[in-house]
């Protein structure tokens, strides 16, 4: 659903408006091409074969499908029906029998129904919902004890992303800026995984492969020359 002034007030309808963009975008994007390099790298550490997982808010299916050719049963849920069209037809081209995907708004507020995952990934997901603390809670509830969660979210200190916030501010674009809800710093991540019941391992900067960040890298800390901020954490 979309106001007068063409700007989107419903992240869903949006993402779904935009799937076909947003999938062929991982086919040449640089950010998104890193994305996927940090996002194989920690599921070569903490997944492995024969667990069962959860993709939440797995957009058109690119990271669901990277766990499902790790031999990971693997459901992909998110709002869309855009993306999921195509994450469902990828991962039929592909030929993946331990994948499946479910339209579901988010956060779900009632889980006692969902089978309890090993794993759950969540990429550029949790930053559009109302509450970074009740999104966290929701997929705490989602995990087995010990299972652990893989999520990333937009980085309040990345200089870029402030610069970009401002021209959002005077122009209305890029349109998606006006759904995001929340930039967080690690220390605010840590203090809500505290809060939810999640317990903090490690984190890493990503996406600064676009030009204004690899000029600012030659000069700055990772901290402020990426646009998200991944964390890794557990159900203990």
């Amino acid at each position: 659903m979309t106001q007068s002034t063409g700007r989107p007030t419903d992240a869903v309808d949006f993402h779904s408006e935009i799937a076909p963009n947003f999938h062929a975008s991982y086919q040449s994007d640089a950010n998104r091409l890193e994305r996927v390099r940090l996002w194989s790298d920690l599921l070569d550490k903490y997944a492995k074969p024969g667990q069962f997982a959860y993709d939440i808010g797995c957009g058109s299916g690119v990271l669901a499908c990277e766990m499902a050719r790790r031999g990971i049963n693997t459901i992909g849920i998110d709002g869309a029906r855009g993306m999921l069209d195509i994450a469902t037809q990828m991962a039929k081209s592909a030929g993946l029998t331990n994948i499946a995907f479910q339209q579901h708004r988010l956060p779900i507020s009632y889980t006692k129904d969902f089978r309890e995952a090993d794993i759950i990934i969540s990429s550029s997901v949790i930053e559009y919902l109302e509450s970074i603390t009740e999104a966290l809670v929701f997929l705490r509830n989602l995990l087995k004890r010990e299972g652990v969660v893989i999520f990333s979210v937009s980085n309040r200190d990345s200089l870029s992303r402030k610069l970009v916030r401002l021209i959002h501010r005077l122009t209305g674009r890029p349109k998606y800026f006006g759904l995001l809800r929340h930039f967080m710093t690690i220390e605010d991540i840590q203090r809500d995984l505290h809060a939810s019941g999640l317990v903090y391992i490690e984190h890493a900067y990503f996406g600064r492969s676009d030009r204004i960040n690899r000029l600012l890298s030659i000069f700055v800390a990772p901290k402020f020359s990426s646009n998200m901020l991944l964390v890794v954490a557990q159900k203990i």
